[in-house]
């Protein structure tokens, strides 16, 4: 009937009933563009991936923006299920929304929306992705052995945390009196342990939190702490060591400190102890007794335990090893120097010269230890020595705590030689002035050219100077003896196979 009303209205005006009709196809579409359609498109999301499992509480919700009017802006919605029922819902301007604190082990279902002035976008498909379980523990590896007192643990970083926790204990269970949990910086991604039992089975687990959640625990780690504290020198049964020795070791890492045990019995009931601080792998405890058989080891210690070494044995040096002369040597010159091998940890030495082999009315010369490299010696004073007779010598060593045993004595027989052996002399040297002040002038009649090696002693044979000079027709014209004291010394000199020895006194 409303059909058959509109047509008779129709026949009756026909340019009235077109009016009509365009008015109502107006409305209709503008009614199907204000309701039927949306004015923007349907954001794209990026991340996570649909399904996307262990991301972080904090993940980044990420899309690709779409082009807006005034007050463009998204709405997100967070749900724990698909429907999304009852969502957490929120608006940003930016085309991305940082979660903070989600759920471990939780599935969340998320979409967006565009929304401006215009009007609104559809909402996105709907994805859905988990926040991680537990974290990851790398390090150490499962039944790991010889780890340190003070393990490294590692794992896996994960963003958004408050903390990480580990436990770790000698009982699988983690409920033994030895078990504790420490907690670190959730932005760490690993940290040292301390204080563990040396030789001793531990297990070690971890988990992430925040305030609003714990995750779940990792599957328990096993590992062993080392028992081995290895000693590196002196090596076991050495032999001839000086008297400040040096101990060295292999370090024991996790502990606070050493102690080194020190005695002279195999039982070490007695013993001398050194602490030591726990950053050394080196150290000269004390200086050691001549000729004494020792037994020696260390101890590495931290709050809970104490780790041994295995024992070692070694003996110092019993006395001075001789160099030169030979022992029985012949045509040694009446001014010889008498070495010997130097040993370390010693402050002086004393030797004799004697006449005879009991070294009756000896001459007994102390002279200080040097630091220089190379053998130690003594140049035996001008007219000490006669020719043609025999001489017996020794030297022992001084330390701040002993003294050793006499070297073996050594005898030579001396010939003259210097300025009384025509043959190698060097004729009517002079020395001039005398007595000199700082520099002296050196004149050899033999006119002889080249370079000497001069020499100048003291009265207790000790080299003071020792340097060579270039000769010119038999004359040195300048001899630096400024660094010499006032006194009495021995001025030897060598060129060209030849030699003398004059006397010098020095008056400043």
């Amino acid at each position: 009937m409303p059909d058959l009303r509109l047509k008779l209205v129709n026949q009756k005006n026909p340019r009235k009933m077109k009016k009509i009709y365009l008015s109502l196809l107006l409305i209709v579409i503008g009614f199907s563009v204000s309701v039927g359609a949306p004015t923007l498109f349907t954001p794209e999301l990026v991340a996570p991936l649909n399904n996307q499992t262990g991301v972080a509480p904090n993940v980044l919700l990420d899309w690709n923006p779409v082009v807006g009017t005034v007050g463009l802006h998204y709405v997100v919605q967070l749900s724990l299920d698909e429907e999304f029922t009852g969502p957490v819902e929120f608006t940003t301007d930016l085309s991305s929304a940082q979660m903070a604190e989600l759920k471990f082990a939780t599935t969340y279902f998320w979409r967006v929306k565009a929304v401006d002035a215009t009007g609104m976008s559809e909402w996105t498909e709907a994805r859905s992705f988990t926040v991680i379980v537990r974290p990851t523990l790398r390090r150490p590896a499962n039944n790991a052995n010889n780890v340190d007192a003070n393990v490294l643990l590692q794992w896996d970083p994960i963003s958004g945390l408050s903390h990480f926790d580990y436990q770790i204990d000698t009982a699988a269970t983690f409920d033994s009196p030895f078990a504790y949990i420490t907690s670190v910086n959730g932005t760490l991604k690993e940290a040292n342990t301390s204080n563990l039992l040396f030789g001793t089975g531990h297990y070690v687990r971890l988990r992430a939190r925040h305030a609003e959640d714990v995750s779940d625990w990792t599957a328990a780690t096993y590992f062993t702490v080392t028992s081995t504290f290895n000693l590196s020198k002196p090596n076991d049964n050495a032999t001839d060591l000086t008297p400040d020795t040096e101990f060295q070791w292999t370090a024991v890492k996790g502990i606070n400190r050493y102690y080194i045990y020190l005695s002279t019995e195999p039982e070490m009931l007695h013993y001398d102890m050194y602490n030591v601080a726990g950053n050394l792998t080196r150290i000269k405890p004390d200086t050691l007794m001549f000729g004494t058989q020792y037994y020696w080891k260390m101890s590495a210690i931290h709050a809970k335990d104490t780790l041994f070494s295995a024992t070692r044995t070694f003996k110092t040096v019993n006395s001075v090893s001789l160099v030169n002369p030979a022992n029985n040597a012949t045509n040694v010159v009446l001014q010889p120097a008498l070495t010997w091998k130097k040993l370390s940890g010693v402050l002086k030495y004393q030797l004799q010269l004697a006449n005879n082999s009991e070294f009756k009315n000896a001459r007994t010369y102390t002279l200080e230890a040097t630091g220089s490299t190379g053998d130690e010696q003594f140049k035996v004073p001008l007219h000490v020595l006669d020719s043609a007779k025999v001489y017996y010598w020794r030297v022992n060593a001084i330390s701040s705590r002993d003294t050793a045993d006499w070297s073996e004595t050594r005898n030579f027989r001396c010939v003259a030689l210097g300025i009384d052996d025509p043959s190698t002399a060097l004729s009517n040297l002079s020395v001039y002035p005398s007595p000199a002040s700082d520099f002296v002038a050196i004149r050899m009649k033999n006119n002889v050219d080249g370079v000497a090696r001069i020499q100048v002693y003291d009265l207790l044979g000790k080299t003071r100077i020792s340097r060579e000079e270039r000769v010119d027709a038999g004359i040195i014209s300048r001899f630096d003896l400024s660094t010499l004291p006032d006194g009495i010394y021995m001025l030897h000199i060598e060129v060209n196979g030849m030699m003398a020895t004059q006397k010098i006194i020095i008056r400043k």
